[in-house]
């Protein structure tokens, strides 16, 4: 396994020359379309039928572009692969796994902190993986993507807790400037746990083997 330092060193190896396409790709994934659908809600907001219609568009729309974002990070991070901008639409060939995975995941979750947040915290790192997992081989089901996540996360939970918690300064510089500095923190993170999930996915793979 990769160190943190290691990690988010190959990140910025492998944003190198190819920043304006990442930058360019967050932009319209993270801020173009979520302010189109977000000036849509409130030209319809008037009526409660279509508010709630735009409402679970953009969930579905935040949840497919999600998964395109984890394919475009992937093909950044993995040498043999070439990032397109393709890749952020990509989620939409397989549109009703990705809801089905959100939705069953979020039941899961939600179920997790309304017992006690702990579990529920604790959920949400054991399953977050699912998503690359979904984008890196998109014809496994939903439950062996959670289940698959699951077992990849075993005694990785707080390892992975940390490395988001180390990019908190970025994002607080990041936000200072009016929110621009993102449009480059969000793609160097992305990328990072990116190259997260490759490592622990060969890990995982190894230990299926022996």
């Amino acid at each position: 396994m990769n160190t943190r330092a290691e990690l988010k060193s190959h990140a910025k190896n492998q944003l190198k020359g190819k920043w304006g396409l990442a930058v360019g790709g967050f932009f319209v994934a993270g801020i173009l379309i979520p302010f189109i659908i977000n000036l849509i809600s409130r030209l319809v907001s008037h009526s409660v039928i279509l508010s709630i219609i735009m409402c679970l568009i953009s969930i579905i729309i935040d949840v497919t572009i999600g998964v395109g974002l984890c394919r475009f990070s992937l093909n950044y991070a993995d040498e043999n692969k070439e990032p397109e901008f393709a890749d952020i639409f990509s989620g939409f060939q397989i549109v009703l796994k990705a809801v089905g995975l959100y939705i069953l995941m979020m039941i899961i979750v939600m179920i997790g902190l309304i017992v006690f947040i702990v579990p529920g915290i604790i959920l949400i790192y054991m399953f977050s993986q699912s998503f690359f997992i979904l984008a890196d081989d998109n014809s496994k089901s939903i439950i062996e993507c959670l289940k698959e996540s699951a077992n990849m996360m075993k005694g990785h939970k707080i390892e992975y807790f940390i490395l988001l918690l180390s990019f908190l300064g970025w994002i607080i510089l990041g936000i200072i400037p009016l929110c621009i500095g993102l449009l480059w923190v969000i793609p160097y993170m992305n990328v990072t746990i990116a190259n997260y999930y490759l490592d622990v996915k060969e890990k995982y793979n190894q230990s299926k083997v022996s």
